[in-house]
């Protein structure tokens, strides 16, 4: 009987192994990937800026050679926010760039404004239309800060980005959600992208302002 039981067990464990296994990414994965998502999401929302805009965005080699690997998740993934954000980008971009006008950020200081801003941005909690937003700032400034004659920060808003959502525990949220390749969470993302996403982002400018 003994030997009967055995002779069925080494069959069982290999239909065990053929199954897929699905594992929740962790934050460190999903902060590792952030920094792509970024790069990609801003190479994206800045062809679309140039083309709607028609030569009214001026050019920034440090986005238009951003190397792409269309097959990579990250790259898709990007893509994919930079249109699903449209919505949000008409929403809040004009305040984006009226607090930037006003702030004026410059290499040294960006860190501290980028911080206090993207934290008002999840005073009231953690969604999908609230992570496009953060991207969205993080292109804005970028764009912003090159006008004005800083070179190479890209890849500093990049890693900005990539740190605030791991300190802040949105990276975990994200990997909550499945992570960044979660397709249900991507086929409702556009629903929950239009909730108000930015609560009391007036006067914020001038509170950073003050606390200079």
């Amino acid at each position: 009987t003994g030997s009967g039981q055995n002779k069925g067990t080494p069959t069982a464990f290999a239909a065990c192994l053929t199954l897929p296994i699905i594992v929740s990414p962790s934050e460190d994965q999903v902060a590792q990937e952030t920094e792509e998502v970024f790069r990609s999401y801003a190479f994206y929302r800045y062809q679309q800026e140039r083309e709607e805009g028609e030569g009214e965005v001026p050019m920034d080699p440090e986005i238009a050679e951003i190397q792409q690997e269309p097959g990579s998740t990250s790259n898709q993934v990007g893509r994919r926010l930079a249109i699903i954000g449209d919505d949000i980008n008409m929403r809040y971009d004009a305040e984006f760039r009226n607090m930037l006008k006003t702030l004026q950020p410059t290499k040294d200081n960006a860190y501290e404004y980028f911080t206090k801003i993207a934290s008002s941005l999840f005073d009231s909690g953690i969604n999908w239309g609230r992570v496009i937003a953060l991207l969205g700032f993080g292109y804005r400034m970028a764009i912003h800060v090159y006008q004005h004659g800083v070179t190479g920060f890209l890849r500093s808003i990049a890693r900005y980005v990539a740190e605030f959502v791991l300190r802040n525990r949105i990276a975990q949220w994200i990997a909550d959600q499945g992570g960044w390749v979660s397709e249900p969470g991507f086929f409702s993302l556009l629903g929950r992208a239009r909730v108000s996403t930015i609560p009391r982002l007036a006067g914020l400018c001038e509170q950073c302002c003050w606390s200079d």
